[in-house]
């Protein structure tokens, strides 16, 4: 009886650990996140699960300081916004592709004992989902990428032959399945050779549906791929359903909220986005659930964008002031939003203000197609 204790004890300690790291990486709490699964690897070494959860918090922390964990990084024919960068710190590369070694290790060394051990072979396959994400978000090397994912999908694949009701899987699968499937035609056929195929982008969206319903450990990773795919595919009502039940279960993840305004915008529900931003705002300013970790200026911009298009002039050029004067904001975005307050002012008939704000564009060091456009407009007045 003293050791079913104590066994249960250091399973429900276990489960603590694992669920509290979760929950903070769902918070962009990645420190506190990446603490947790390092002390469940130290006291657990032999377990894959707990490599691989160090690794996805390795991977997201990679994409969000690249700026590439939003929506619009996913909307796009290729990943990432004009404000993403590539460069990886080699150091933490290392660390990633170390950690993902070791789960593998720690896959294979069960799967020798039992080829068919489910929970090693969805290990291995999550190992090397993590790898296929990093290569083609980080890295851009898109044939790595997709053999990768192959890997994990067949591992999946397998996983769901055995065990049928293991609807963890499905999200890999369901993944592969719709990612291949929306790719071009001709992209698809050169992928052939390497037997990369597809089920169809319809198989793979009920595939996340079901791995976001019935999923006992995926279920919101698949809910937030879901995201992007109901943006992709404008079921966009279906994405704010999903944002809204994520960002009420993750408050402190201001992404969720970035992403609510952002699918307003695709909705040209002018109005919603706007007072979404203002809201991100007051959060920021006030300090309030972590969202002063937010670089502010971005959303100023968007506001900005956003009054733009409701037709509300002087609260966009408040917006696009604060950009300017931001000490974080970069010489490009400072552009742009002096770019914007130029056409505002060229657009009312303020020719003298206009043309104030060209002027110092072309004396910024920035993107020559922002100066060319100031210049166009110097000569012939924005309408």
């Amino acid at each position: 009886m003293l050791l079913g204790a104590c066994l249960w004890a250091a399973a429900a300690d276990q489960k603590l650990i694992y669920d509290q790291s979760t929950e903070a990486l769902y918070n962009l709490d990645f420190n506190t996140a990446q603490h947790g699964y390092e002390t469940l690897t130290h006291d657990y070494p032999d377990n894959p699960d707990y490599w691989n959860a160090l690794a996805a918090s390795i991977w997201l922390h990679i994409m969000y300081d690249q700026q590439k964990l939003n929506v619009e990084s996913f909307s796009g024919s290729s990943l990432g916004t004009k404000d993403s960068r590539d460069t990886v710190n080699p150091a933490d590369e290392k660390r990633l592709r170390d950690t993902v070694a070791i789960a593998i290790d720690k896959a294979d060394a069960m799967l020798k004992k039992n080829p068919k051990d489910v929970r090693a072979l969805y290990a291995k396959g999550i190992s090397n989902a993590t790898l296929a994400s990093f290569e083609a978000s980080a890295k851009r090397s898109y044939l790595s990428a997709g053999s990768k994912a192959k890997t994990a999908r067949d591992l999946h694949q397998q996983v769901l032959d055995i065990d049928p009701t293991f609807d963890d899987a499905r999200l890999s699968v369901g993944a592969f399945n719709y990612v291949v499937g929306v790719i071009p035609g001709f992209v698809r056929f050169l992928l052939l050779p390497l037997g990369i195929r597809s089920a169809g982008k319809e198989v793979g969206i009920k595939q996340l549906e079901t791995a976001a319903a019935r999923g006992s450990h995926t279920s919101t990773d698949a809910r937030m791929m879901l995201i992007v795919v109901y943006n992709r595919e404008k079921r966009y009502d279906d994405a704010l359903k999903i944002v809204n039940d994520l960002h009420a279960r993750y408050p402190r993840n201001f992404m969720f909220e970035l992403a609510k305004a952002s699918t307003y915008g695709k909705m040209k529900r002018w109005d919603d986005a706007a007072r979404t931003y203002e809201e991100i705002l007051a959060k920021a300013e006030g300090k309030k659930d972590g969202y002063e970790r937010l670089a502010v200026h971005k959303v100023y911009f968007s506001l900005g964008t956003s009054n733009v298009e409701r037709l509300q002039f002087n609260s966009a050029v408040d917006a696009f002031s604060h950009v300017v004067k931001s000490k974080d904001a970069s010489a490009n975005e400072k552009a742009s939003a002096y770019l914007w307050m130029g056409k505002i002012y060229d657009s009312g008939g303020q020719r003298a203000e206009a043309l104030h704000q060209y002027d110092v564009i072309l004396a910024l060091n920035c993107d020559a197609d922002i100066k060319a456009q100031a210049e166009q407009f110097k000569r012939k007045p924005f309408k």
